[in-house]
């Protein structure tokens, strides 16, 4: 079986199997191969088994994946690929050429429901596209206020000219 090699920024290495045909990578806890790294979308990518072939697809990160230093929203994978997804380095190793060393112990993971959804403390997107923030203006805002003013006296005036009219007859 295939196995996904992870590299963390601490030089730690974690080692996955791909047993399944679909494996989901990303920052939250309900995802196959979870990385608690900032840089790492909430559901990043997955990789499908169709076939013989491993596919990579990028689920629309904010940060982006690449394949041997090229940006990609799929690949097809071979023996050696080098992923990176958002900051975190991985290596693709296919069924023929998996070292044979044991998986490391997995540890138990406590998820809490949440009733939000915000951005991590310290987050920080790397997203080339900047934000696009509009300005407030204030002249627009004292026009849409005279309009609703406007209407209101309109309609008070006519209310008025309703009930003159209906007293007088």
């Amino acid at each position: 079986m295939a196995q996904l090699q992870i590299v963390h920024p601490s030089g730690e290495h974690s080692i996955y199997d791909l047993v399944d045909e679909k494996t989901s990578i990303g920052r939250l806890a309900d995802n196959a191969i979870q990385i608690d790294d900032q840089s790492v979308s909430s559901h990043h990518a997955e990789i499908h088994l169709e076939g013989d072939t491993y596919h990579l697809h990028d689920l629309g990160s904010t940060n982006g994946t690449s394949v041997n230093e090229e940006q990609m929203t799929d690949a097809v994978l071979q023996h050696g690929d080098q992923i990176r997804i958002g900051a975190i380095d991985m290596v693709f190793e296919d069924e023929e050429n998996v070292s044979e060393e044991p998986l490391p112990e997995s540890a138990t993971a406590s998820v809490e429901v949440t009733k939000g959804s915000t951005r991590p403390p310290g987050f920080a997107s790397s997203s080339p596209l900047a934000k696009l923030h509009r300005a407030k203006d204030p002249i627009a805002a004292l026009l849409y206020m005279l309009v609703v003013i406007g209407i209101l006296v309109f309609g008070a005036a006519a209310f008025y000219t309703y009930q003159m009219a209906a007293a007088a007859v």
